[in-house]
C-alpha cells in the first residue's frame, strides 16, 4: 500500500488566502480530500465530510499490514 498524502506549499498559501487543502491518495487513488473554504462551509457535513472515512481506511491500512503489504508513506505539495 503506498499512500500518499499531500497539502498546499507554504508558499502557495498565500494565493489562497492562506486557506490550506490536504489530500491522502492510496496507489494512486485519492481516498480523503478536506479543503478550508467560507466559515460557513468548515463542518463535517461540507468541506470536511471525508473525515467520516477515516475508520474505513485506517481499517484498509490495518488489513494491508496483516496481509503482509509493504506499507510506504510519501508527501507531495498539492498543486492545481
Amino acid at each position: 500500500m503506498k499512500i500518499m498524502h499531500k497539502s498546499r506549499a507554504e508558499a502557495d498559501l498565500d494565493r489562497y488566502d492562506y486557506r490550506d487543502a490536504y489530500e491522502i491518495e492510496i496507489d494512486g487513488k485519492t481516498v480523503f480530500s478536506v479543503h478550508d473554504g467560507e466559515p460557513e462551509d468548515n463542518s463535517l457535513g461540507r468541506n470536511f465530510n471525508d473525515c467520516y472515512r477515516i475508520t474505513s481506511l485506517l481499517k484498509r491500512a490495518y488489513e494491508a499490514g496483516k496481509n503482509g503489504e509493504e506499507f510506504t508513506i510519501e508527501a507531495t505539495d498539492l498543486t492545481d
